[in-house]
């Protein structure tokens, strides 16, 4: 009669261990309200860029940071157009590679929308918020057959288990939490609340429902912008943002070129932090020099009374329900702007 051996029987127990720990840990995490999101990385990347070449005016190719990440409801404009938008935007990036790369991609011959969040578009060349763009742009021609077959496996995993999220519960990243403060010479990142912004399969961030509801919540974002936004680095001026400005004309002349189109957008902000915009960077040295000087379309939030007077609960992102009536306002405002024609 067969007898398991005892390295089978130690096996087995730490499996079932293991088992045992993921269930908890699973378990631990979603009695604490958290919801599934998708670790916004650089397959996740490359997956929505292989979508570019089906670009159009109905379903343009989105770039930019955060806010245009987050107010933009793909969902939203899907339901109006029949297409939805091809997501390439970065947290906390500036987007000018991101374009730069559009550009270079003879291939590409599609629509762009550029989210401008100034104290990050108006960074010179080889920045420090440049590294996460320039990341993908050189990974994505070596998105190798295996890491695609990852990246189908990891899909189902992630689409079902909570505590997959790299950026908020892998080890890395609960040890960054701990309270280490910057001093001279080393500057500390600050955390963002756990139960701030989650992502899905597109792309699409939002907002979370905790943060929508709890100030305090809210109040542990601002913090964070206080650390960042309120010690902005000295916006660029003089010959450098000439030259910075003439960059970004080639890039979208060379779409243009091919019969592509380019629209900005400035997504809304509020409170302190719109203040600090203001005053750092002048609507009329930056946004409005930016589009004459590229000859390119914009839409400011604050030139229409239907975009110009929502509440941001951080200062500087939409919350969902906010994020659908405003991309619904947006398409209304494209259409009459630039004569693309997005609802079905």
């Amino acid at each position: 009669m067969y007898k398991p051996t005892q390295y089978f029987k130690a096996g087995m127990l730490a499996l079932a261990l293991t088992v045992l720990f993921v269930i908890a840990w699973e378990c631990y995490w979603r009695s604490n309200g958290f919801a599934i999101s998708y670790n916004d990385d650089e397959s996740l990347w490359a997956y929505a860029r292989k979508q570019i070449y089906q670009s159009s005016p109905a379903r343009p190719v989105i770039i930019g940071s955060s806010r245009i990440k987050f107010d933009l409801d793909l969902a939203t404009w899907k339901s109006i157009s029949g297409e939805e938008p091809i997501q390439l935007s970065l947290e906390g990036t500036n987007p000018r590679p991101l374009l730069a790369d559009l550009a270079r991609d003879t291939s590409f011959k599609g629509t762009v929308m550029i989210g401008v969040t100034e104290m990050l578009f108006f960074q010179p060349d080889h920045n420090h918020f440049e590294i996460q763009a320039n990341k993908r742009i050189e990974k994505y021609p070596h998105w190798s057959l295996s890491e695609q077959e990852s990246f189908r496996i990891n899909r189902v995993l992630e689409s079902n288990l909570v505590f997959l999220q790299e950026n908020t519960f892998s080890a890395n990243s609960l040890l960054k939490r701990l309270p280490i403060e910057s001093r001279p010479g080393v500057f500390v990142f600050p955390n963002f609340p756990l139960k701030f912004a989650y992502t899905q399969l597109n792309r699409q961030t939002y907002l979370t429902d905790a943060l929508v509801a709890d100030t305090a919540i809210q109040a542990g974002v601002k913090d964070v912008w206080k650390k960042l936004a309120f010690n902005p680095i000295p916006a660029t001026k003089g010959d450098t943002l000439t030259a910075l400005i003439q960059s970004v004309k080639a890039d979208i002349d060379k779409i243009k070129a091919r019969g592509g189109d380019v629209v900005f957008i400035r997504e809304p902000s509020g409170g302190p932090f719109r203040e600090i915009e203001k005053s750092t960077y002048p609507r009329e040295l930056y946004w409005d020099r930016l589009l004459k000087e590229t000859e390119t379309i914009g839409i400011h939030f604050e030139d229409y009374p239907e975009t110009s007077n929502y509440t941001c609960p951080e200062w500087s992102h939409l919350a969902p329900a906010d994020a659908k009536t405003y991309t619904q306002s947006l398409i209304s405002i494209m259409e009459q702007k630039t004569g693309w024609k997005i609802k079905k």
